[in-house]
């Protein structure tokens, strides 16, 4: 009965780390008015690879001027004015804040709208906050299982005398 319940946990661990090792595709949409910058703060780890694409829309030239800053304000990516569209990745020296600079201030009139797909492939292909929060689940329910294997046998052994 207990290997036959161990031999769960195993399964139940693997498609756990198999279910933290994919990464997926997220797209974030802003609306940038004139005479106006916004910013997205990415948390990353270092070593992370981040690979996104831009694509912008409105006004005269569908153009924006974007740049990435590190944790430390340090410009790693600065593309400049983009019109219509544009790819780019990096490989993250530190771990932290990165923020993604969109600036509209050029434009008098004319509100953009700025659509980034990314993708974040993670250094370790398990993220440290979830890999402590599965060991402390299993932990658990192994304390659990010891605690209910005890009582059973205590059981047993009063039902015997």
């Amino acid at each position: 009965m207990q290997k036959y319940v161990f031999g769960k946990l195993i399964i139940v661990l693997f498609l756990a780390i198999m279910i933290l090792c994919v990464s997926a595709s997220e797209v974030e949409t802003l609306q940038i008015d004139p005479l106006t910058k916004r910013m997205l703060i990415f948390n990353l780890a270092e070593g992370d690879k981040f690979s996104g694409s831009l694509s912008i829309s409105g006004g005269a030239n569908n153009d924006i001027d974007f740049w990435i800053t590190d944790p430390y304000g340090n410009t790693i990516v600065n593309l400049g004015r983009i019109s219509q569209g544009t790819t780019f990745e990096f490989t993250t020296q530190k771990s932290g804040a990165y923020t993604f600079h969109f600036d509209n201030s050029f434009s008098l009139i004319s509100s953009k709208t700025v659509s980034l797909s990314y993708d974040i492939q993670f250094a370790s292909p398990i993220n440290p906050f979830l890999l402590t929060t599965i060991a402390l689940i299993i932990i658990v329910v192994v304390l659990i299982i010891l605690v209910v294997s005890l009582y059973r046998r205590k059981m047993q052994q009063k039902t015997k005398t």
